[in-house]
């Protein structure tokens, strides 16, 4: 069963970051904003890592790389500063959050609750939103 909850939830977070992984689409490169567009597309490049790595049998393991993720986006979105520092910070605030619920798993407590997803998908979005991309779209 832990491994199952293990599994669970990093599927399912990484799901969200599939979801945001487009957040800093095409729009981007017509609108200008040299730090901006560079932020965007290197938080892209990391959720496509993430997305792409798949889910590691170790919960442990998964924490680590949501929280490498979580401290890489945020600084990304400090460099950019303005919206997407804002929303960079949630979204890598979702992924710091969905890493502690790894941990709690990989040391046995099953009762720890889950990471907001919903609130992942929202931060996402947001975070397209001020990359300028309006919508999503996956691979």
């Amino acid at each position: 069963m832990r491994m199952s909850a293990t599994k669970l939830v990093g599927v399912l977070a990484i799901g969200g970051a599939m979801l945001a992984s487009t957040a800093c689409g095409p729009i981007d490169s017509v609108t200008g904003g040299g730090k901006k567009n560079t932020a965007c597309k290197n938080i892209e490049t990391e959720l496509r890592n993430i997305a792409s790595g798949g889910v590691s049998s170790g919960s442990a393991a998964n924490a680590q790389k949501f929280s490498d993720a979580a401290t890489k986006i945020r600084a990304e979105g400090q460099n950019a500063g303005g919206d997407v520092e804002t929303t960079a910070t949630k979204f890598a605030g979702d992924l710091d959050d969905t890493a502690a619920t790894l941990r709690r798993l990989s040391s046995g407590n099953l009762s720890g609750g889950s990471p907001d997803f919903t609130a992942m998908q929202r931060h996402g979005n947001e975070l397209g939103k001020a990359c300028g991309y309006s919508g999503f779209r996956l691979g």
